[in-house]
Order: structure tokens, then sequence, then C-alpha cells
């Protein structure tokens, strides 16, 4: 059976509701898609659902895992596991730096989003795609190791990699763009050996 982290449904009011509920009661549903039959079940993790009422007269409900949301509003208490759904691709690398900056205390800054992207995919199961059976959302599960990803981010400071230090770039410094000074303020922010010391690092850009 496939696992649901996000279904959409319109129709009559009753069969609606019959189809959420049977869902929800840990029956699960089946789905035919282009012949293809598909046996849909529950995540162990919670889920969100919202029912509108059409002008005409139909009903739409959607149901989404909880790890989709903003973090104040994950009552999971999942620290290292995010989803992330939308339908614009150029949405989706800054929903994950998004979701991934609410949900660590280690600090990032948003010019590290596209390494921080390939970092998680060099890793085994950090970052999983999942199957659209029908319709236009694409769906990322995230689920990482905060140490593992801090020693990832420590290392990358050590070495100076550009992705990541070109945060700390500015006019009059080094021939290549970066200065001395403002790895510095880095150093200060991660400490002397890349560790963390501080959520924040803004101003320095």
């Amino acid at each position: 059976m496939e696992t649901v982290c996000f279904m959409s449904v319109c129709g009559y009011q009753v069969a609606v509701k019959g189809i959420i509920a049977n869902f929800l009661g840990n029956k699960g549903i089946a789905l035919d898609v282009d012949g293809v039959a598909h046996y849909l079940k529950c995540s162990h993790t919670s889920y969100k659902v919202q029912m509108k009422k059409l002008p005409s007269g139909l009903v739409h409900a959607v149901l989404i895992l909880k790890l989709a949301l903003p973090s104040n509003t994950n009552n999971d208490g999942k620290q290292n596991r995010f989803l992330v759904i939308t339908k614009d691709d150029r949405d989706i690398r800054p929903l994950f730096f998004r979701h991934l900056d609410e949900i660590t205390e280690i600090p990032l800054h948003p010019s590290w989003t596209g390494w921080l992207w390939n970092a998680f995919k060099e890793q085994e199961d950090w970052l999983t795609e999942q199957q659209t059976l029908a319709g236009d959302f694409k769906g990322y599960l995230f689920d990482f190791h905060p140490t593992n990803l801090q020693d990832l981010i420590s290392v990358a400071i050590r070495k100076k990699v550009p992705e990541i230090v070109k945060c700390m770039k500015y006019s009059g410094g080094n021939g290549d763009g970066t200065s001395n000074r403002a790895y510095g303020l880095l150093e200060r922010v991660w400490g002397k050996h890349g560790r963390k010391s501080d959520k924040r690092i803004n101003g320095h850009t």
C-alpha cells in the first residue's frame, strides 16, 4: 500500500466526507489511475483536513500531512522531518530552505539554499521525491540528521566552500571577492572550528 502525503477530493458532500472518513479510519482507499490500481493508506503522522462548499453545491476537501505546514502548527514533534508540496518548480527550493530554517537551530543563510539542496540529495534518504498519481502537485519529503547536517556545514566553512562563504563577500576584500574580515564574522557565528554559536546569520551579506 502507498502512504498519502496530500490528497484533494471534490464531489457531493456525502461522498467526499465518506472518502475522508474511510481513509482516516485506517481502512484505506483504492484508486484506479490509467488502469493501474493503487491502494492508499494513512501515514503514521497526523493530517490537517479542510473542507469548503463550492458555489456549485459540491464540496472540496484537502488532506495534507502536518509535516508540510509551518513548524508552529506542526504538533507532531518531528524536528528532523518536513514535507514540501507545490505546483510550481520555482517554489521548491525556497520552501525547502524556509522549512529547514524554521525547524533547526543550525544557523543558515538563504544563499546556501542550492548547496543545502545538493547536500541533502547526496545523503541517503534525506530527500525523497513523492509520487504524484493525479494532478500537477509535486512533493518532497526531507528526513535528515541535525548533527550530521551541522558537521557538513562545519566542514564546508573550514574548507571555505564558495557556495557557503560567498555570503560574506564585500567590496574591497580579497581578489576573489571575499575578505578575511568577513570570513572572521562567519567564524564567530559558527565558532573557530565551524561549530554554531548563534542561530542568526544576518547583516553581513
